[in-house]
């Protein structure tokens, strides 16, 4: 049986504005096993990135409110240890890919300077060891003239090479796991598929488990084990990759597939899902889909559904799939 790695339960994470609580993540539960790729998915300003940001606890607090709930990683609660603990996670058993390369790296420190000081800070190596592990590090992330290129600083570099960087700077202490906040989404095709295939390699080098946070579904498919689909801060479903795509079952999660390019079929336009993700200052009551959703009630507008078990590792939370729900009357 798979051991978890991350567990979060009932987690809320509120943004104080003008007195009022703003519900960016509103009380969800998921784990990560161990060697395993969790997937999240979900359109932009679905809580997808506050999520992960609040595994690190990297969220100013104020404005940032942790509202309630548990993130167990090695079955220790990260939102009740001490800072210096904290720091001491960070970077070492927990590390991130940030989706935008070129403003996540320090532009006034070299490559190799900013790789390093993760590696004598944690693994209390010498300036010296330091920098032959991050020649090694660039190597490994398939940098050509690793040594020159330790030397640059980041504006030299393309989008592509500070991407292939920040790799290298995440997993330079071999955490345990890796959080990858959108790392392809700034990048051209070519250099996409080159990352993607990268990440997958060095996973099973240093047998880390992965939290990869897109809104492509393409991507998912490719690099996913278990999917969980989030919206307006809710989790809609979660299953594993195969499944998700097999046999969707939220309305959302349909509408997301819906929408993706098909060469096999003859539609002249995508379809779409009408609306937005609702702002934060004004969710709906109930189940926050119901506004776009073609299939919603009543009762989708007072309350938001409890999860249901579809098969093993399946889950969805809808009114359709509940007994007396929307379409079961």
């Amino acid at each position: 049986m798979a051991k978890k790695l991350l567990e979060m339960k009932n987690l809320k994470i509120y943004f104080m504005q003008d007195g009022k609580e703003l519900k960016a993540v509103d009380d969800i539960s998921y784990y990560v096993n161990e060697g395993e790729t969790l997937g999240i998915v979900g359109e932009s300003g679905c809580g997808k990135s506050v999520s992960s940001m609040g595994i690190l606890r990297l969220l100013d607090s104020p404005p940032a409110k942790y509202a309630g709930g548990e993130i167990l990683f090695e079955g220790k609660d990260l939102l009740k240890i001490s800072n210096d603990e904290m720091r001491s996670i960070r970077g070492n058993d927990i590390s991130i890919i940030f989706q935008e390369p070129m403003t996540s790296l320090n532009p006034i420190k070299t490559i190799g300077d900013q790789i390093a000081e993760a590696m004598i800070l944690h693994q209390n190596l010498s300036k010296r060891e330091a920098k032959a592990e991050v020649v090694q590090l660039l190597n490994l992330v398939r940098i050509p003239n690793a040594e020159r290129i330790a030397n640059e600083y980041p504006f030299t570099l393309s989008g592509g090479m500070c991407q292939r960087c920040m790799i290298a700077l995440a997993l330079a202490c071999r955490p345990k796991l890796l959080i990858a906040d959108e790392p392809t989404t700034a990048l051209d095709v070519t250099i996409q598929a080159q990352v993607l295939h990268l990440m997958n390699d060095l996973k099973s080098k240093i047998n880390a488990s992965i939290i990869f946070i897109t809104h492509d579904l393409g991507v998912i498919a490719e690099m996913a084990d278990r999917v969980m689909v989030m919206y307006s801060g809710k989790v809609v479903e979660v299953a594993d990759v195969v499944d998700i795509f097999e046999n969707p079952k939220h309305p959302y999660t349909i509408g997301l597939i819906r929408s993706k390019p098909d060469l096999e079929t003859d539609a002249d336009r995508l379809e779409v899902i009408p609306g937005n993700v609702p702002d934060l200052n004004s969710k709906p009551g109930g189940c926050p889909f119901h506004p776009r959703c073609d299939k919603a009630g009543p009762r989708c507008a007072e309350e938001f559904p409890e999860e249901m078990r579809i098969s093993d590792g399946h889950t969805v939370a809808c009114w359709l799939h509940i007994k007396g729900g929307v379409g079961n009357e």
